[in-house]
């Protein structure tokens, strides 16, 4: 393994690239912030959830627990890299035809993860799908489309474009859908919520003046900051956006303020 800070050689997609990491670097922040490879998606960051899946070696992997340095001389192949617009591969195509895409989010860890699990083993059974796929956590689709469509390549049964198919649903499976984590624009400024720790107590105070001070930070905004209605809710606004001094918290969680850095 490389030493403290040092220069790691990765190819991915098939080309080669010689980057400085640090040494808690993970390859999911090589990919998507040095190689602006964004269709493995940070998701819980803890290597739960399935989204930031690729293969490396031959073997599918979450990429936010990966080090970068772990990965030095290895082969890398992401979304990015396993088909094109003119040309899908036939699980992408697949899981258009099955309906498996719906906000796409997970879809590119998905498809990565299918792919490794069918490369060693071509003709899974519906359990080892199952089994394959565990660790791919999907919102949307109810997972019996994912499975379905990993089925239909496993069997050669697939036939592209013989269903309806969502018209954003290409960018999904390619792994080219921005989704907000994905853009970066220069002069960026980010912005982080400070939530309540206790699950109930009344605001008495919010002291802002030490995290306005602080290096990098633009500005640290709270309720009185915001114009207009400050509260929200699918059927009765009983929710603050940010809960003001005066109000309780009743939750764990409660947002109170907004840090706003550059």
């Amino acid at each position: 393994m490389p030493r403290r800070s040092d220069t790691i050689q990765l190819q991915v997609n098939g080309k080669r690239h010689r980057i400085r990491v640090q040494p808690d670097e993970t390859l999911l922040h090589v990919l998507r912030t040095r190689l602006g490879l964004t269709g493995a998606k940070k998701g819980c960051g803890t290597g739960q959830c399935g989204a930031c899946t690729v293969i490396m070696d031959g073997k599918s992997v979450n990429s936010c627990i990966v080090l970068a340095r772990q990965a030095h001389g290895s082969s890398i192949l992401t979304i990015e890299g396993l088909g094109t617009r003119e040309r899908p591969h036939a699980l992408q195509e697949a899981f258009l035809d099955h309906g498996a895409v719906q906000c796409g989010f997970c879809t590119p860890g998905a498809i990565m993860a299918a792919k490794a699990m069918l490369d060693r083993n071509p003709a899974p059974t519906r359990e080892e799908i199952k089994e394959g796929l565990s660790g791919n956590l999907c919102r949307c689709t109810g997972y019996g489309p994912l499975i379905e469509a990993v089925a239909a390549v496993a069997r050669g049964t697939w036939s592209a474009g013989t269903s309806p198919r969502r018209q954003d649903g290409l960018d999904k499976v390619l792994g080219s859908t921005r989704f907000a984590g994905d853009l970066d624009f220069p002069g960026m400024l980010f912005a982080r919520t400070f939530r309540s720790t206790v699950p109930h107590a009344t605001i008495v105070a919010l002291n802002v003046e030490k995290a306005v001070a602080a290096p990098g930070v633009v500005a640290v905004l709270t309720s009185k900051d915001i114009p207009g209605a400050a509260r929200f809710g699918t059927i009765v606004p009983d929710q603050w956006v940010l809960v003001p001094v005066g109000e309780p918290v009743r939750m764990v969680g409660d947002p109170l303020a907004l840090v706003v850095a550059g």
